[in-house]
């Protein structure tokens, strides 16, 4: 099975496209993706979209250039979000180096 381990359905471009974006990646032999959280204040449309599809699950997390946007979120709660059946990682570690 095929996995896209890192991709970001809850990304405005996808909104209103999201189900034949899932759709594409089925009919192309992608069995599991994985839409990453960029901002854990941002979990809960994240989880619906998990939720809305058997083949998307998520990960919970900041990504490090909003870090500031979150200071307040702690490793604890990282572990209880992750508790959600639809979670399957922690983070958003971007190391996004193509950035000046």
């Amino acid at each position: 099975m095929l996995v896209d381990s890192h991709c970001h359905l809850d990304f405005p471009d996808f909104a209103e496209e999201r189900a034949a974006v899932v759709a594409r990646a089925k009919a192309a032999g992608i069995g599991r993706m994985v839409t990453i959280s960029t901002r854990v204040k941002r979990l809960q449309q994240i989880l619906e979209i998990a939720e809305t599809f058997d083949e998307v699950y998520c990960s919970v997390g900041t990504h490090p250039h909003n870090a500031a946007e979150e200071l307040d979120v702690t490793s604890a709660d990282l572990v209880r979000l992750a508790a959600h059946p639809k979670v399957v990682a922690i983070g958003e570690a971007g190391l996004d180096y193509f950035y000046d």
